[in-house]
């Protein structure tokens, strides 16, 4: 794969044979038979709770807790050096499937749940293309899809169209892709996060894919900051939401994180931020943003982990956040959030 051109190869994948499709239909709803909920895209048991999970790319190896085993971190190895790693739904079956993308080639890899976790594997992107993750079609199934920032070129391949390509155009460079059902009407839309000033995008399903300009999340001047959007409220809807590494402009402590979060059910009116310490040697803070539907009550939880210990910790909504801290341990150092 070359220069980051989409490659159109006939290839296994889910136990069916995949025809990339060279195609440039827009993005269109094609069935509702099920939807994917963005809050469980991480849940690898099935049971509606979002399972935490890591990867350390430079090892290939991941760790995920899950329930079943009362938390204590279960590893498997699937990728390495040049290959990022999701969690999705990639067959329908209610259960998060590992999934790894080689940056370069645009060879992806999965661990199919629905089939005994055996690996199936296609050619689609490259160099310059980025995943992103969602069900563009609504039929309960994550369809692989991209995002080029160099050109603002998305593509994904929808399963209710034999995997045939749609693609679309929509961002560009400074715009970062943050896909999400926004519009609550279980399909993915298309989303931008425009870094210089935060001014998030949408592309809604609802509205035949016209870009609405939904807000402005207020980081209150924080720094760095990463897009982190969720149904933090439970309607049904993803919620723009920014994480700040460090808060120094609002608290004066740049090892003090923060979750700056707007409410889609209350025309996006935002909460008060939510801190927490993010370093206890006061150095500047590096807790990655992990969050997910941790306690199954339908709004997104505030999770974070550090690359350098071996602790994740959260903040569940079903005990109003502030009022709960749960610790569990990898039990190695490395690792980072899987991206869902």
């Amino acid at each position: 794969m070359a220069s980051g051109v989409l490659t159109s190869p006939r290839q296994q994948w889910q136990s069916w044979i995949v025809t990339i499709v060279l195609a440039t239909t827009l993005l269109a709803p094609v069935g509702q038979a099920g939807h994917s909920n963005p809050n469980h895209n991480g849940d690898f048991e099935g049971d509606g709770y979002m399972n935490p999970t890591v990867y350390n790319e430079d090892t290939g190896e991941w760790r995920t807790l899950l329930q079943s085993t009362d938390y204590e971190p279960v590893s498997f190895t699937l990728g390495g050096p040049g290959w990022s790693a999701i969690q999705a739904d990639y067959d329908g079956d209610g259960k998060a499937d590992a999934a790894t993308y080689n940056r370069a080639t645009g060879e992806w890899i999965a661990m199919l749940s629905g089939l005994a976790y055996a690996t199936g594997g296609i050619l689609f992107g490259g160099a310059g293309w980025n995943v992103v993750t969602g069900d563009f079609d609504g039929d309960g199934t994550d369809d692989p899809a991209l995002y080029r920032e160099a050109d603002g070129q998305w593509a994904a391949l929808l399963s209710t169209r034999g995997y045939a390509m749609a693609a679309f155009v929509f961002g560009g460079p400074g715009y970062s892709s943050v896909s999400g059902d926004y519009d609550g009407d279980g399909l993915s839309d298309p989303a931008l996060y425009r870094r210089e000033d935060g001014l998030w995008q949408i592309a809604c399903s609802s509205l035949n894919y016209t870009g609405t300009n939904i807000c402005i999340v207020d980081c209150l001047g924080n720094s760095p900051l990463v897009p982190v959007p969720l149904d933090y409220d439970g309607d049904g809807k993803t919620d723009p939401a920014v994480f700040a590494y460090g808060t120094g402009a609002s608290t004066g402590k740049q090892y003090v994180f923060g979750w700056f979060v707007t409410h889609s059910s209350l025309n996006y009116q935002q909460r008060d931020p939510f801190y927490h310490l993010g370093r206890e040697d006061c150095q500047d803070s590096n807790a990655d943003p992990t969050p997910g539907d941790y306690d199954g009550d339908g709004k997104g939880d505030y999770g974070v982990s550090w690359p350098d210990n071996s602790i994740w910790r959260m903040w569940r909504s079903s005990r109003d956040w502030e009022n709960d801290h749960c610790v569990d341990d990898w039990h190695a150092i490395g690792f980072r959030p899987v991206q869902r």
